[in-house]
């Protein structure tokens, strides 16, 4: 009788841990974070509680592998790998709300994606150290990639330059923050419009043309 090669192990370790992450992911989005029990995201991933404790201490702990799995992802589809202008980035961002993309719409999303009501993350932020610590390395990182997206539009001369690049991404940051809030709430916001608005409070001034006088004849 063969035994499975260590290979062969890591392998099926690896796929019990995605399934389970899968498995978190479908019920997170289906029922908000604190609705799926345990058990049934272990039944749907297709495995006991004790395969599940050998990837995952805890369902925070899976909770923390869903966040890195979906704002990984979300980020690198809106901000890409480099070389995007702001104006690109806040065009993708705008277009994930209008398209239920945007993994923090609620059941406003769209079915096929991963989505939560956005003062379900905030209570589980609470409530977990861990989640939170998740959460705001996730924030962090995309602070870090607007200041650098904005520094360089500053360099190109398509941003004000008498703006910190630091203040202007915690802005942005703020605004996506608020934007979500304001989705779940129900109330009117016109994303796009918004963000041309912001875009344009952001943008060069244009210099201005020199005003040509005439000369006396005399």
């Amino acid at each position: 009788m063969t035994t499975p090669t260590t290979s062969t192990r890591a392998a099926q370790k690896e796929e019990t841990r995605e399934a389970l992450i899968r498995a978190g992911m479908e019920l997170f989005a289906k029922e908000g974070l604190d609705a799926p029990s345990l058990d049934a995201i272990c039944a749907r991933a297709g495995y006991t509680r004790g395969a599940f404790y050998v990837h995952f201490r805890d369902r925070d702990d899976l909770l923390v592998a869903v966040m890195d799995r979906v704002g990984a992802a979300y980020l690198d589809a809106v901000l890409g790998s480099g070389g995007l202008a702001l104006g690109e980035v806040v065009q993708r961002f705008v277009a994930s709300v209008t398209d239920g993309s945007y993994p923090l719409l609620g059941d406003k999303g769209r079915r096929d994606a991963v989505r939560v009501k956005p003062h379900q993350l905030f209570e589980a932020c609470a409530r977990s150290p861990r989640v939170r610590a998740r959460y705001v390395a996730l924030a962090t990182e995309t602070l870090t990639r607007l200041d650098a997206l904005v520094a360089a539009g500053q360099r190109d001369g398509l941003l004000r330059a008498d703006l910190r690049a630091h203040d202007i991404a915690a802005l942005l940051l703020a605004a996506v923050i608020g934007a979500q809030t304001m989705l779940e709430l129900d109330l009117p916001i016109d994303a796009p419009s918004a963000a041309v608005t912001m875009l344009t409070a952001f943008a060069a001034t244009p210099p201005a043309t020199p005003r040509l006088t005439r000369r006396r004849r005399g």
